[in-house]
């Protein structure tokens, strides 16, 4: 049985969490082994988010004193939240991809900027292109006026080759 100072050290410590975070993800991972979720562990530390099971007491306490009224209570299963420390997409696009491939784990609900947010609009959030990608289409879009202006200088300057190499035969 834990004693009271550890619970509140576990509420300290999903407090210190909540706070560090740039998403939740709260899902039901009921049914998945635990080999399992060791990948899932794995696959979330790589993308700078971390996997953590917690009671939904500890996690209302936490959530209350960050300031969002929530209670996990009404959430069915037992609880693994998904804490995204670097990017908003990642740890949504891999809770996806590890639902697609285990039928039981699901996406209940999720934070973002403080809000509470559906576990439908968690998977909108997953079908984003990630942050590498729309900075590639970000540097295409500023890059694509230069290199058309570079190639009508260097049309100009074909042209004047061939018009003074016509005149010189």
């Amino acid at each position: 049985m834990l004693t009271k100072s550890k619970k509140q050290e576990i509420v300290k410590e999903l407090t210190d969490k909540f706070e560090k975070q740039k998403s939740v993800i709260f899902t039901d991972f009921r049914g998945i082994g635990v080999n399992k979720l060791m990948t899932l562990r794995r696959e979330m530390r790589k993308l700078g988010a971390e996997f953590k099971v917690a009671k939904k007491t500890f996690l209302r306490i936490a959530l209350k004193s960050i300031g969002v009224e929530y209670d996990p209570k009404e959430l069915e299963g037992e609880i693994g939240v998904i804490f995204g420390y670097e990017d908003q997409v990642g740890p949504a696009k891999a809770a996806a991809k590890f639902g697609k491939e285990n039928e039981t784990f699901k996406v209940l609900k999720g934070l973002l900027d403080g809000k509470l947010i559906e576990g439908k609009e968690v998977l909108a959030l997953a079908k984003l292109p990630s942050r590498e990608q729309l900075l590639g289409k970000l540097v295409w879009v500023l890059n694509s006026p230069i290199q058309g202006f570079y190639n009508v200088l260097q049309g100009n300057l074909r042209n004047l080759v061939v018009v003074l190499s016509k005149i010189k035969k």
